[in-house]
């Protein structure tokens, strides 16, 4: 709400606008959000063609593409809304800060629950047939290629690394016929020192694990990781647990801060545009009256200049009052209508009654 100040004499003029305290912060804080997941989906747009289901859940650049992606529509339809005041993209906006929250209120249960999941729980999450799969599928191969680099790991079950015998092309069986018979794989192998640890540089030394399944568990220990995935997947949540629970309440605290906001501005310029609407409504009444007005003073100007124009005389000044008596004019019943009652300025006093005798 500011005054504008207007000529001496006159009240200055006041205009109620959006409060800045609230649109502006809104307006920068999405303007930062829309680039920066602007950033984030152009990286990760760069991974490797596979299978979308398992690309989101091995990788972590595609989950990261997604909730940019989500988070990229929705600063947009803030900015743009905070910014031009509009009614819509602030409610769609709000909208989408919803869907975040329930998103991160998810986030922040699962992450108070897998602490205290069993490791029995969790394996039932788990299936052996991503072993015996590993060579018939190229998603499940990377997806247990992943988990197993990731984590240190090697196996699913209780059984651990010897759920490699399940698959046909690593059993120990004597009628195995295939190279990698009583291996595993690459990615249960250890990293030799000074290596790099990815599962790239792993993957490069693919007969690391030749003949473990026929080694005693501790010759095995000193060459492969011997910890069963998901004993690792539940030991992992369980020491992050606090930090993933902290980051988690952070991003609810600020998607009610500015959801808090959003809705702020959207109840302003809805109340603005409904004082506007009323204010113009009335401004565009008292336009079309001011026109009629001025339309009943142009007659009467006419009809003025008529009568003077009829009974003046050549080099005499003659007055308005003087000349309305004379010809016993009236105005016309569009003024009388409009005004209600006779102006003297224009037409002169009215005649004077007669004194009695």
């Amino acid at each position: 709400m500011k005054r504008i100040p207007t000529p001496k004499g006159d009240e200055p003029t006041l205009i109620i606008d959006v409060s800045p305290w609230h649109r502006v912060p809104l307006v920068f804080i999405n303007l930062f959000l829309f680039s920066f997941s602007c950033m984030v989906a152009f990286i990760c747009i760069s991974f490797a063609n596979r299978s979308l289901l398992i690309s989101f859940v091995v990788n972590l650049e595609v989950s990261v593409l997604f909730i940019s992606g989500l988070v990229l529509v929705i600063s947009f339809m803030g900015f743009v809304g905070a910014l031009r005041e509009n009614i819509r993209f602030l409610a769609w906006y709000i909208k989408g800060i919803c869907l975040l929250t329930v998103i991160t209120v998810i986030f922040i249960f699962g992450a108070l629950i897998m602490p205290f999941l069993s490791k029995n729980s969790a394996q039932s999450l788990f299936s052996i047939d991503l072993i015996v799969s590993y060579r018939d599928n190229p998603d499940y191969a990377r997806l247990v290629d992943y988990a197993q680099a990731s984590f240190s790991c090697c196996g699913i079950t209780t059984e651990r690394y010897h759920d490699w015998g399940h698959n046909i092309y690593f059993n120990c069986s004597p009628s195995n016929p295939s190279t990698e018979r009583c291996s595993v794989p690459a990615s249960c192998c250890r990293p030799l020192e000074g290596e790099n640890p990815d599962l790239e540089t792993r993957l490069k030394r693919r007969f690391c694990g030749s003949g473990v399944l026929a080694m005693t568990e501790q010759e095995a220990w000193q060459t492969i990781y011997t910890r069963s995935c998901v004993d690792a997947c539940v030991a992992f949540m369980r020491a992050n647990s606090l930090i993933t629970i902290g980051v988690g309440f952070v991003a609810f605290s600020v998607l009610n801060v500015l959801r808090g906001m959003a809705n702020t501005v959207h109840d302003e310029v809805v109340s603005l545009t409904r004082l506007y609407d009323k204010y113009y409504r009335r401004v565009a009444q008292g336009a079309r009256k001011s026109l009629a007005q001025r339309e009943a003073m142009e007659q009467v100007r006419a009809a003025r200049d008529h009568l003077i124009k009829r009974h003046a005389k050549p080099g005499r000044k003659y007055s308005v009052s003087r000349m309305t008596r004379k010809a016993s004019w009236r105005p016309p019943p569009a003024y009388d209508h409009m005004f209600g009652r006779r102006d003297s300025r224009y037409f002169g006093a009215p005649p004077r009654p007669k004194p009695s005798a």
